[in-house]
């Protein structure tokens, strides 16, 4: 299939190309085997026809297609109302195979395949009223692993429900990867996400919440690290449709080397969702001359009484930092390195299970410090 995914609801010009990320010949053939572990109380099962089809992901119309056209079942994780999971989590870790050959992805918006057939995934996670859960998914091969997968999840949070979601992109370095996520929040619903992007060649990630529940909230942590001539495309999407609804979303992350990344985060405040609050800030560290920035912050709004903020850092390290840095005997190269570090610390110490946290960071301070040694 040829894809049109991650696309900005509000197009701005077509020659700056940033409206959409465009994959040629996408080719998928049935799904990986994760390694599952489910806590007691936890009802999974697997369903031949898509579910959650009302729940739209950031991906975009294309991805649910590609799963369809894949004809691969969803797996389905339920919480029984009242259910409340909090020193558990179900743990989901997709280990993909060197295909020994990658998908090329060109930063003028060209891609072509080469000949690769991927897996899919397709995941459920649904919570009833009152109920409380974790979800950590972790996409990981040898570091010099190619090939091409993606995975979609759907996520329903009923009311006064709580999900949090961890999920982490580390795989080889000649990688294609696809994550797609899409929520629908009901009353009181609390959606909490935790993104980070530590490996991969080219990584597509597309996030949509609706926030039509009252008093829903929605809250994302991103971290990311791009090196060599990587390239990672993003889309946040936060659609406030609900009375006084919340989202904050947060992104920070370090380009190196000829990296390439792509940031749309997307408030959009619709006719009806009167007290509503948003914000979104992107923090990028730029390390190297060679890499490229692109980043959309945007907030639209059909509704007067709300709050809505957005805002971009981007560049290389204050010039005030560096002199303190170096009066205490640092070298410009230990600087960028300990402070690309910090930005991805600072995004694990977010996530609530320990056991993950530990698995990401080993200190061997070459940027893959964030990944498993195999």
């Amino acid at each position: 299939m040829n894809l049109n995914i991650n696309a900005l609801p509000a197009p701005t010009f077509n020659w700056l190309h940033m409206n959409e990320a465009s994959l040629e010949g996408v080719c998928v053939s049935g799904r990986a085997v994760p390694a599952v572990e489910v806590p007691a109380g936890i009802q999974e099962s697997f369903a031949e026809k898509q579910l959650l089809k009302n729940v739209k992901t950031g991906g975009g119309n294309d991805m649910d297609e590609l799963i369809e056209a894949a004809g691969i079942p969803m797996r389905v994780f339920a919480v029984p109302a009242g259910v409340k999971i909090t020193d558990d989590a179900v743990r989901m870790t997709f280990e993909y195979e060197d295909q020994a050959a990658e998908f090329s992805v060109k930063k003028d918006q060209g891609e072509k395949n080469n000949d690769i057939t991927g897996k899919i995934n397709s995941v459920g996670v649904i919570l009833e009223k009152d109920s409380e859960l974790t979800v950590i998914m972790d996409y990981t091969s040898e570091k010099s692993a190619k090939g091409l997968a993606a995975v979609q999840t759907k996520i329903s949070v009923g009311e006064n429900a709580k999900l949090r979601l961890i999920q982490i992109q580390r795989t080889g370095s000649g990688y294609t990867f696809l994550n797609d996520v899409g929520v629908k929040c009901a009353d009181n619903a609390s959606f909490e996400v935790i993104h980070l992007v530590l490996g991969g060649k080219n990584t597509f990630q597309g996030c949509n919440v609706d926030l039509g529940g009252y008093k829903s909230t929605f809250n994302a942590d991103i971290g990311y690290m791009v090196k060599g001539d990587g390239y990672l495309d993003m889309n946040y999407n936060a659609y406030h449709t609900g009375k006084k609804t919340e989202c904050e979303i947060n992104a920070s992350g370090v380009l190196r080397d000829e990296a390439f990344k792509i940031f749309r985060g997307t408030i959009d405040f619709q006719e009806g969702c009167s007290g509503s609050v948003g914000s979104e800030m992107e923090d990028v560290l730029m390390m190297d001359d060679g890499v490229s920035n692109q980043t959309i912050p945007l907030i639209l709004c059909g509704e007067e009484d709300v709050s809505g903020n957005h805002g971009a850092t981007i560049g290389r390290l204050d010039e005030k930092l560096m002199f303190y840095m170096q009066s205490r005997g640092m070298n410009t190269e230990e600087i960028y390195e300990m402070m690309a570090r910090a930005r991805i610390d600072a995004v694990i110490r977010k996530i609530p299970d320990e056991k993950t946290r530990l698995a990401l960071t080993d200190g061997t301070g070459d940027g893959d410090e964030f990944r498993q040694e195999e």
